[in-house]
């Protein structure tokens, strides 16, 4: 009777020692699948960081890209505008003096269009006549064909009261434009020097 009480509770101790070690066992198990899962689930999030990561990395690289290339078309296209307001400044430079040149020599064609149109150069011309007293000097101012005014420079041997009596010669050369004029009555050789002293400077001043 002893003796079966003995294995009683053995046996109870047997089957509590293989509970707690098969309750043990089931809960490592439970607990290694719970460790397995949260690994699982961590490397799945792991990888979906590190692909979020590239793409990421993907689109900065290629905003740079982007940006670089960019900032090159804005720099050709500066350098291009540069160059073309060049080119065209030089171009309306090149114009204005090919213009000006065109005008000058226009001007130059129509000046000496009217020079030889005019029978006399427009200035002021020295002659000289013979009078009583010796030689008789003046200037005589053209302008368009026109005498403008008649000035006697030097008559160092004529008497002054001849002189200026024949200087009334002048008045009517002006107002005649010629010199086919009459000369002074009681001043003929002082009158008749200044007549051909203008006949010289005309000389001198007809276009050829």
């Amino acid at each position: 009777m002893k003796y079966q009480s003995f294995i009683m509770r053995v046996l109870c101790l047997i089957l509590i020692i293989g509970a707690v070690l098969g309750y043990n066992s089931m809960q490592k198990k439970d607990s290694d699948t719970e460790k397995d899962q949260q690994i699982a689930s961590l490397t799945t999030r792991v990888e979906a960081l590190e692909k979020q990561q590239d793409e990421i990395l993907s689109a900065i690289e290629e905003a740079a890209k982007a940006q670089e290339e960019a900032k090159k078309k804005a720099e050709e296209e500066a350098k291009n505008k540069k160059d073309s307001a060049a080119k065209e400044e030089a171009d309306a430079d090149k114009d204005a003096e090919n213009q000006a040149d065109a005008d000058s020599e226009a001007d130059s064609s129509d000046e000496a269009e009217e020079s030889e149109e005019l029978a006399y150069k427009n200035g002021t011309y020295t002659g000289d006549g013979q009078g009583f007293g010796g030689n008789i000097q003046v200037q005589v101012t053209l302008e368009n064909d026109t005498i403008t005014d008649i000035q006697v420079v030097s008559a160092p041997g004529e008497d002054s009261a001849y002189l200026s009596q024949g200087q009334g010669v002048i008045s009517t050369i002006l107002a005649t434009q010629s010199t086919d004029v009459d000369t002074i009555s009681g001043a003929t050789f002082s009158s008749t020097g200044i007549i051909n002293a203008v006949n010289d400077a005309l000389g001198k001043a007809e276009n050829q």
